[in-house]
């Protein structure tokens, strides 16, 4: 259960950096950071500084290339740790492995090598995609594209210099977009405006915001690319099973509190079977790619955060509670973990798990 374990040889300094990192800097401050922006920015920074956007990128892209397996342990590391660092982490991730399909185009030309040693951070937002109508539209015309719409969901503000904004064209190809993350107004009139962060009952610090597009211009040379329409659906199907890296964290660190106390054994061998059963079916299928019983499997490892952290709050007690309570934490971090990248096969595995609980009972 260690990346340290599958990493090639190459990676293997700049992981024991990082979980060193992680172990001793991060954890001790992991609830301050939850609601710190300046202390969540500092450890982001941190991260990008050892290489952990490196790890993932393939070596003739200047990265090291690290496998499927040995990145998922790295990801439950980081939400073991801090759901909210994970998560930011997870936004420079996405932007930069959407520039990654497009490595002829101007942006990553320009940008990927900063992008990659962590010198530039990027957000990204296509939540909107899986909604219909969807928000934002883009239009072609002679100097590139007219963004026009609505962001609803765009995490990172304060943190992040840039961010991918992704819309669909006239013919439903998908257009990817370099803006600034910032309030700003372009000469032709264009306008980006950014609401105040909104109050998240969970990852608080990561600064998630509202964007408001007017008539915005992209140049060319601010185009990452365009893909097929289809590309939201496929890029869920394959992403199912590498996101339950955070909620199986998340409940590994619930795990380790019902371990300290002693009147919760019983829960605690409950819950710690249930996480390896789960663990082992997972690690036996990161292999395979997109099969829809992943959704599923992710399902389950989000039913997972969420009773451990329960069980966690229930032994112990009314103290749990205070905001800045590691279990109050972990507990809002398995909430959200149950609405990210919500695509209609999670969703619909999520509830049949809940129907088929109230009907054991």
């Amino acid at each position: 259960m260690n990346a340290l374990a599958f990493a090639d040889s190459a990676a293997q300094s700049i992981l024991t950096e990082i979980q060193t990192y992680l172990n001793n800097c991060v954890s001790p401050v992991a609830n301050r950071i939850d609601r710190q922006k300046t202390l969540l920015s500092e450890s982001l920074q941190t991260l990008g500084n050892l290489g952990i956007f490196r790890l993932g990128v393939p070596k003739a892209q200047g990265g090291l290339g690290c496998d499927r397996r040995t990145l998922w342990h790295l990801n439950m590391q980081l939400a073991q740790t801090s759901g909210a660092l994970a998560f930011l982490v997870a936004q420079h991730q996405s932007a930069l492995g959407i520039i990654l399909e497009h490595p002829e185009g101007n942006v990553a030309q320009t940008y990927l090598a900063d992008l990659v040693k962590g010198q530039v951070l990027i957000g990204v937002s296509f939540s909107h995609l899986r909604h219909n109508p969807v928000d934002l539209q883009a239009q072609p015309t002679g100097k590139g594209y007219r963004l026009q719409g609505r962001l609803p969901w765009l995490s990172g503000f304060q943190h992040m210099a840039m961010f991918v904004a992704v819309a669909p064209l006239p013919d439903q190809r998908i257009l990817f977009a370099l803006m600034p993350f910032l309030n700003a107004q372009q000469a032709g009139g264009g306008i980006l405006h950014l609401s105040l962060p909104l109050p998240l009952a969970a990852v608080p610090s990561t600064q998630t915001v509202q964007a408001e597009v007017v008539n915005w211009l992209v140049p060319l040379e601010e185009v990452v690319g365009i893909s097929e329409a289809d590309w939201i659906a496929l890029r869920d199907r394959q992403q199912l099973l590498r996101s339950s890296a955070a909620p199986m964290g998340c409940a590994q660190a619930s795990l380790q509190l019902l371990a300290e106390r002693a009147d919760a054994k019983n829960l605690y061998h409950h819950f710690r079977d249930r996480w390896h059963r789960l663990y082992d079916q997972i690690q036996g299928e990161l292999e395979n790619l997109n099969p829809p019983y992943h959704a599923q499997l992710r399902a389950a490892a989000i039913r997972l955060a969420i009773q451990t952290s329960q069980a966690a709050l229930i032994a112990t007690g009314g103290s749990a509670l205070v905001l800045s309570h590691t279990v109050q934490r972990l507990y809002r971090e398995a909430m959200l973990y149950a609405v990210s990248g919500l695509n209609a096969p999670l969703r619909h595995a999520l509830m049949e798990g809940l129907l088929l609980e109230g009907h054991w009972h």
